[in-house]
């Protein structure tokens, strides 16, 4: 790896750029087990104009254990170079959840991010049903700013056993015909960031 595909790195990952062959070891990824999973990733079916299509310029990075395999990707999507702001998009590989490296990841990333990328807010959704993912972010400073509701057809609740469905039962509601499932709207500023960087660090040396 070339020195500038570094962006940061923890005590168990590196950040770095993303590469071609990236998508090729992503795709070997086993898929998750977890019957939730079709929620995470449901589309934002906003229809966008031309224009914001043409300037949704990105940003990926390839989230990797050192000198070990990739795990992850973050990706910075709507980038808004007069705001200073972008949206997340996160993803660890299924082998690889429970570990804790989501945390430390986007710990490692946003650090990056505010402090050297010169970043002034960044802003993501995350599916209410996706508890784990919702209490990390928390963790690490988000506040909710709202919620939306997506579509997830009507044959969702199909794939899910009963108590699954009475589980997220106050995160769906249904309609005439298709399932709605709620997302909630979180942002992350600069100085909410510095706060809770610092608190971490005085966390760790008490």
């Amino acid at each position: 790896m070339a020195r500038d595909d570094l962006v940061a790195s923890s005590e168990r990952l590196l950040i770095r750029r993303w590469q071609r062959q990236d998508y090729h070891t992503m795709d070997r990824w086993p898929p998750f087990t977890d019957p939730l999973s079709v929620i995470w990733n449901l589309p934002d079916r906003v229809v966008v104009g031309e224009r914001e299509w043409m300037h949704d310029i990105r940003r990926t990075y390839a989230v990797q254990l050192h000198a070990g395999p990739l795990i992850g990707r973050i990706t910075l999507r709507n980038i808004d170079s007069v705001a200073a702001s972008s949206r997340l998009g996160i993803t660890i590989g299924s082998p690889f959840v429970s570990q804790r490296y989501g945390t430390e990841a986007l710990q490692t990333f946003l650090e990056a991010y505010f402090s050297v990328m010169h970043f002034e807010k960044m802003v993501l959704d995350v599916a209410a049903v996706n508890e784990r993912a919702v209490r990390c972010y928390y963790r690490l400073g988000f506040q909710q700013a709202g919620l939306h509701w997506r579509d997830g057809g009507s044959r969702l609740l199909n794939a899910l056993d009963l108590t699954t469905r009475l589980r997220i039962e106050p995160f769906i509601k249904q309609g005439r015909h298709t399932i709605w499932v709620q997302f909630y709207d979180m942002v992350l500023q600069r100085q909410q960031w510095r706060e809770q960087h610092l608190a971490n660090i005085s966390d760790r040396v008490e």
